[in-house]
C-alpha cells in the first residue's frame, strides 16, 4: 500500500480499479482515495455490517462494485443505494427493495437474490412510471425458486399492462457499460429466449422481461431496458 502511494505520486495519478482482499485495505483505501472507478471485493474478506456500512458510506466506486459474498448475520439490511454505475453481488441478503428504488445504477446483478416477485414487481411498476430507475439499463436477478414457475412469473407481472412478443423483438445482443469518456468498460450479453413480455414507457423506452429456469429450482429473471431504432 506504502508503494501505491508513492508510484500515484511520482506519477501524478489516481488509482484507477483495486481488488481488495484485506479488510484493512478498505480503511486504507477510504483514507487515501475514497473515490475509484472500479472496486472488486472477493468472497468472505468483509465480515461485519459496520464494516459494510462504513465502506457503502465512505468509499464512492463510480462505474463497477463487484462484492462476492460477506459473512456477516442475515438479518442485515441497507437501505442506502449503492453509488457505482454497475453492481454486481453475489448473496445480496442485505439489499432492500428501497436501496434498488432509490439508485441511480445502471446494471444490477444479484445473484442468490432474496427478493420477492412481488418487490421485482414493483420495480417493473416504478420504472415503467419513470420518477424512479431511470438510468437503468439491465437487472439481472438469480433467485432461488420457491413459488411454482408460473406462479412466481404471475407475481412478477401482475397488474402490468405488458405486450408478449415471440421471437426476435431487435432487442440488442449485448448491454454496454460505459465509463464518464464514453469509453466502453463492458459488454454483457444477456440470454437470448424465445419469448419476452414488453413493458412500454411514455418516453418510448422498452423495457424487456424475460427468465429462464435452471435445475427447476433456480430463476434467472432479466430485465432490459432498450429503445427501437427508428
Amino acid at each position: 500500500m506504502q508503494m501505491t502511494e508513492h508510484i500515484c505520486e511520482v506519477f501524478r495519478s489516481p488509482l484507477r480499479d483495486i481488488e481488495i482482499f484485506d479488510q484493512s485495505m478498505i480503511e486504507w483505501l477510504i483514507k487515501f482515495q475514497p473515490t475509484i472507478r472500479s472496486v472488486w471485493i472477493p468472497d468472505g474478506v468483509i465480515t461485519s455490517p459496520e464494516l459494510l456500512d462504513r465502506m457503502l458510506k465512505n468509499l464512492k466506486m463510480m462505474i463497477r462494485f463487484d462484492l462476492g459474498s460477506i459473512k456477516t448475520d442475515e438479518t442485515i439490511q441497507i437501505m442506502e443505494p449503492i453509488s457505482s454505475r454497475s453492481i454486481l453481488v453475489w448473496k445480496p441478503y442485505w439489499i432492500t427493495l428501497p436501496s434498488i428504488l432509490n439508485g441511480t445504477n445502471s446494471m444490477i446483478r444479484l445473484y442468490y437474490s432474496k427478493l420477492a416477485p412481488k418487490d421485482i414487481n414493483t420495480i417493473l411498476k416504478e420504472w415503467q412510471m419513470g420518477s424512479k430507475l431511470q438510468k437503468l439499463e439491465y437487472l439481472e436477478i438469480k433467485t432461488s425458486l420457491l413459488l411454482d414457475d408460473d406462479i412466481y412469473a404471475n407475481e412478477v407481472l401482475k397488474d402490468l399492462n405488458v405486450t408478449v412478443i415471440d421471437g426476435y423483438d431487435e432487442r440488442p445482443m449485448g448491454v454496454i457499460l460505459k465509463d464518464d469518456d464514453d469509453n466502453v468498460e463492458e459488454i454483457h450479453y444477456p440470454s437470448r429466449v424465445e419469448r419476452v413480455h414488453n413493458l412500454i414507457r411514455n418516453d418510448g423506452m422498452i423495457g424487456s422481461i424475460f427468465r429462464s429456469v435452471t435445475y427447476g429450482k433456480t430463476v434467472f429473471f432479466n430485465f432490459q431496458v432498450w429503445r427501437r431504432e427508428t
